[in-house]
């Protein structure tokens, strides 16, 4: 198989390093020794902890490497477009790619190199090559220890746990192995797709072993976001645990794993509270370095709120949350980030799909708003709009071309600018609303960041699994945990929102059933994660609680002007949420089988 080829090579880039971030950042000096591929297999390249580093290093680097095959997708790319793509988020700019034009009409077909998972298997290798080889390293280098050990296999296997995780995602069932092969013996064995609750229960296992393991501070902030601390394992298991409730959540489910969904509900509410609590303690200590002695946004010493960043509750508002996590990067309520430098590294997922500055406008990717980001509803919460009077996230995310209403394109701000001000924040629709874009990054140093996981991704994570253990599981609804769960929604959606009037407010009352939280949840979710890589795999998730797929279609064709009924035929089953696997790695496996929902006719020939 194409996957078990690679990792005969543990493909080391010379001379380039991760995102520049590791260019600049002595205390990862060690990851700078990179040594010749044909070097890496061998026993004697194993002799101390800076061999361990230099693959360690590869690790991660496989996240942001270039492939050389002109047009081929990179992994940051296959990453944005499995969890958005598909989604109502976005229609396409141009029709010229066919390969795009098919995925976004759901015409998912095998041989599309968008499926192609290789890459992703390649960073596997990388993490069980170091794992093996780190506990052999112990015994040569006699000045890294146990302890030393520690920190790094619980990296080692978050990292590795972040690739499967996409892959069950995106695919649902995929080849699974955790033994490093670096020998050609065996490399083309047939491997066969292993289901998603045994790769599930796997990883929430590794990680529940290792994840107090996990570094808490590597000694900076930015070093602290782009590698993996412990707070990012447990992020990492709150989206896994909340993942693997949802596909246990629907009646056939319970049947077949009693207890499951209700045990991993919980897990989520558990590690998002212990997220919360860290990151409200890190910001105390933090506080004055982030707004001075004179300048804290909070009137008591203990009054903190959460996401921790707020914005002045004034006509004129210069978004520091905005400004903070993306166009500053490595903020504080980052958990994980994969990190771009704009100079070795740029982020080609966004410049592709979202675009990037030039000349104090968005040049325009492949992508660009779909129905729900075209207006401004009067309403807070708005079941068909995105985006209501007094949300600053209109502006931080869209820019709103010039034209006719037949021509007007919504462009994609988010990222491609870094400081967004917005004079008259009361009422974005009104005509002496001014909205001040700055710092716009172009396509020659675009260095933004590709956010994994947030502290506002965490809350909703614990509001959403509040809504579903109440809805699905305990068919309850319990006020006080309701409540907390509303909390959380309201939290993020009011920083946003600073200067909405309380009339027009989110309030409980309305909110006080699991299924109205649920909905709720999904709402604030898209409006806060627009443009994440988040959105299609909340859609899966909604669909699988309910075993069937019938009202996320109703969210999802939305944004399709025409042939609506088309996509609800071919988007009917849950088999058909899932990414056909690719031509080219079913001719190389004999073992894989296709994906159902999109067996094609064709023959396919198998080596």
């Amino acid at each position: 198989m194409k996957h078990r080829k690679l990792y005969n090579k543990v493909i080391l880039s010379l001379g380039i390093v991760l995102a520049g971030l590791f260019t600049s950042c002595s205390a990862v000096d060690d990851f700078l020794t990179v040594y010749p591929t044909n070097q890496i297999t061998s026993e004697t390249f194993w002799e101390d902890k800076g061999d361990l580093n230099s693959v360690l290093y590869s690790c991660y680097r496989q996240l942001t490497l270039p492939v050389p095959t002109s047009g081929h997708p990179t992994t940051v790319q296959q990453m944005f477009a499995w969890g958005e793509l598909r989604s109502d988020n976005f229609l396409l700019t141009s029709e010229s790619d066919e390969n795009l034009k098919n995925i976004m009409n759901a015409n998912l077909l095998p041989t599309n190199w968008w499926f192609d998972w290789s890459w992703f298997y390649t960073g596997i290798a990388y993490c069980n090559l170091c794992l093996q080889k780190g506990e052999e390293t112990i015994k040569i280098d006699a000045s890294f220890s146990e302890n030393d050990w520690k920190p790094i296999e619980a990296e080692l296997k978050a990292l590795r746990a972040l690739y499967y995780f996409y892959l069950v995602r995106a695919f649902r069932d995929v080849p699974f192995t955790t033994e490093a092969n670096d020998t050609s013996e065996g490399a083309t064995d047939p491997v066969p797709q292993a289901p998603s609750e045994e790769i599930l229960s796997f990883l929430i296992n590794d990680l529940e072993a290792v994840k107090d393991n996990g570094m808490i501070n590597y000694g900076s902030d930015d070093l602290n976001k782009a590698r993996f601390t412990r707070n990012g394992i447990y992020a990492l298991l709150c989206d896994i645990y909340l993942w693997r409730a949802s596909k246990n959540s629907s009646p056939d489910s319970i049947a077949k794993y009693p207890g499951e969904a209700e045990a991993d509900y919980r897990k989520v509410i558990e590690y998002a509270d212990f997220l919360k609590d860290d990151l409200l303690t890190q910001f105390r200590e933090k506080r004055q370095d982030y707004y001075g002695s004179d300048r804290s946004p909070f009137k008591g010493e203990d009054v903190v709120p959460l996401p921790l960043y707020t914005t002045d509750k004034s006509r004129r508002v210069q978004d520091i949350p905005y400004n903070t996590i993306f166009g500053d990067k490595y903020s504080l309520e980052g958990l994980f980030e994969i990190a771009f430098d704009g100079d070795v590294n740029k982020n080609n997922a966004f410049t592709k799909f979202l675009g990037y500055g030039n000349n104090n406008r968005v040049s325009p990717g492949a992508l660009s708003a779909a129905a729900a980001f075209q207006s401004i509803s009067g309403k807070p919460d708005d079941a068909t709009v995105a985006y209501s009077k007094t949300d600053l996230r209109y502006y931080e995310n869209i820019e709103k071309t010039a034209g006719s209403s037949t021509s007007t394109v919504f462009n994609i701000a988010k990222y491609s600018c870094e400081m967004v001000t917005t004079d008259g924040a009361n009422d974005i629709t009104n005509s002496g609303t001014t909205i001040n874009y700055q710092n716009w990054r172009s396509s020659g140093n675009f260095d933004a960041n590709y956010v994994v996981y947030r502290i506002s991704d965490i809350l909703l994570m614990k509001a959403e699994a509040i809504a579903c253990l109440q809805e699905y599981i305990l068919k309850s609804d319990d006020e006080e945990m309701l409540r907390e769960g509303f909390q959380m929604v309201k939290g993020v959606f009011a920083r946003s929102n600073p200067m909405i009037e309380s009339a027009d407010d989110l309030k409980f009352e309305i909110y006080n059933s699991a299924q109205a939280l649920e909905e709720l949840v999904m709402r604030e979710r898209q409006r806060e994660l627009f443009a994440e890589g988040k959105r299609w795999f909340d859609l899966v998730r909604y669909a699988m609680r309910q075993g069937n797929t019938n009202k996320m279609l109703s969210l999802l064709v939305i944004k399709y002007s025409t042939n609506s009924s088309a996509i609800k035929a071919k988007l009917a089953t849950i088999n058909s949420l899932f990414n056909p696997v690719y031509q080219e790695e079913i001719k190389v496996n004999t073992a894989l089988v296709q994906n159902p929902a999109w067996v094609t006719d064709e023959t396919i020939v198998k080596n």
